[in-house]
């Protein structure tokens, strides 16, 4: 994300919008895509181009020249930035995809060589958060101009309709090895500036935590400043009631804490074990019946077959 054009970033003052007018806003991940119109004198074979704002000129992105593109940052040989021609309508049209926090700065539609200005947009790219309460929140909030380093940081909250940003906690103006730290109840701050990130924690979220909140440059005087470098939505939910699953049909009832008498759950227990011993005892009585059915038959089958060496009654007469 470029941030050397001081001029070009929001600043907050208490009572002013927190919005400059004309920004666009977009969700990390999102796509963003914006159509160039040009006049028709202009040649539509003239150089098309999608410029961003960086260290005071507008530096090529994507371009088009007839029916070749040229691409000249990493995003655009991506895939992530494209730009295609309409010569019929006189237009062409810029798309943005996955859209992230660096992405955030402002661009502008160009003809020529000469870079002619046609439209600007000013983009916010916003990371969104979603939490549910007593969780924590870890942000970071990357900075890449060499200027900030010496600036005081400070995480702060959209105040409401008014446009104000209120103060959640700020570094100190001391630094140990490069980092400057600061704590103000469940908001802690660390500025890395040998990394350039801030890194913002919030403890304990509560649903009241919900908002717009700023990683920011701060000058602490009367009325403070502060200069966005990330903006970042949190919602936070109220946790789920805890359920409690009881083996019960019919109407549920409530017992009070400590009391482990459930006469449903007794019930249940009584009828599964008398169900089992009831199975087991006539299990039992089918295996007694079929084996002394089993003897019955061998018997049968001896008194018709006659006892061994014993002659019929007809041959001994």
């Amino acid at each position: 994300m470029e941030l050397r054009v001081v001029l070009l970033l929001p600043l907050c003052f208490p009572g002013l919008q927190a919005q400059i007018p004309g920004e666009l806003s977009q969700r990390e991940g999102s796509n963003l895509s914006v159509l160039c119109p040009y006049l028709a004198e202009d040649e539509y074979r003239e150089l098309k181009s999608w410029c961003r704002w960086t260290d005071e000129r507008c530096q090529p992105q994507v371009e088009i020249n007839g029916t070749r593109t040229y691409t000249y940052t990493e995003r655009a040989r991506e895939g992530h930035i494209t730009i295609q021609g309409d010569p019929i309508n006189r237009n062409f049209s810029i798309t943005m995809t996955d859209l992230q926090v660096e992405d955030s700065g402002t661009y502008y539609c160009a003809y020529s060589q000469s870079y002619v200005l046609l439209k600007r947009i000013s983009l916010n790219v916003f990371k969104e958060f979603h939490k549910l309460e007593l969780d924590s929140l870890s942000v970071q909030c990357p900075y890449h101009d060499l200027g900030f380093h010496s600036e005081r940081k400070a995480w702060c909250r959209y105040a409401g309709q008014n446009g104000t940003y209120d103060l959640m906690v700020s570094t100190d103006t001391n630094y140990t090895r490069g980092i400057s730290k600061g704590k103000k109840g469940r908001a802690w701050i660390q500025d890395d500036t040998q990394e350039r990130t801030i890194t913002i924690t919030m403890e304990k979220l509560q649903a009241q935590d919900s908002g717009m909140y700023w990683c920011a440059l701060y000058m602490p005087q009367t009325p403070p400043i502060f200069t966005r470098i990330m903006e970042v939505r949190l919602s936070v939910a109220k946790r789920p009631a805890a359920t409690t699953l009881s083996v019960t049909t019919g109407t549920s009832q409530n017992y009070p804490p400590g009391n482990s008498t459930q006469p449903h759950l007794w019930s249940f227990t009584l009828q599964a074990l008398l169900g089992f011993f009831i199975n087991k005892v006539l299990v039992i009585l089918l295996l007694v019946f079929l084996q002394r059915r089993g003897r019955c038959r061998k018997e049968k089958r001896r008194a018709a077959e006659g006892s061994p060496g014993q002659l019929p009654e007809e041959k001994r007469s």
